[in-house]
Order: structure tokens, then C-alpha cells, then sequence
């Protein structure tokens, strides 16, 4: 993002279409769009920072010992 917020604002540009929206809905609509801006430039900056990510498998799970006549079978 530049110093001056020119790429924030130029991303974050909309245009309502329809409907006839008060200046609350409009403002609400432009807090959480700004929010949701801030969150994904945190990720993408802490995905740089990040090692490395550490996945856990879980065990397989058995097939059960006994089914008994008439139950469901996958």
C-alpha cells in the first residue's frame, strides 16, 4: 500500500446499483469492506513471516469388529 492510501481506496471503490441505502448503511458497508482490506494485508504480511506450518493426521478409523444383520453399510 502506498504512503498515502491511494491503493486502500482504489480497492476498496464501490458503486451501489440498487436500492435506495441511508448513510448509515453505506457507512456500515465501508467500515466492515475496510476491515476486511486491513485483515487480508495482515495474512498476506504474516504469510512471509510464516516458517512453516505443522499438519497433524488423524488415525484411520477401523472398519467396526461386527455389523449386525440389517444395519447400514457404507
Amino acid at each position: 500500500m502506498s504512503a498515502d492510501g491511494s491503493t486502500a481506496l482504489s480497492a476498496a471503490a464501490i458503486r451501489i446499483t440498487r436500492g435506495n441505502p441511508t448513510a448509515e448503511e453505506v457507512a456500515a458497508v465501508a467500515v466492515l469492506l475496510t476491515a476486511r482490506l486491513r485483515l487480508a494485508a495482515e495474512a498476506q504480511a504474516a504469510a512471509g513471516q510464516e516458517e512453516s506450518a505443522v499438519v497433524f493426521r488423524l488415525p484411520r478409523r477401523r472398519p467396526p469388529v461386527f455389523a449386525p444383520p440389517g444395519a447400514w453399510a457404507s
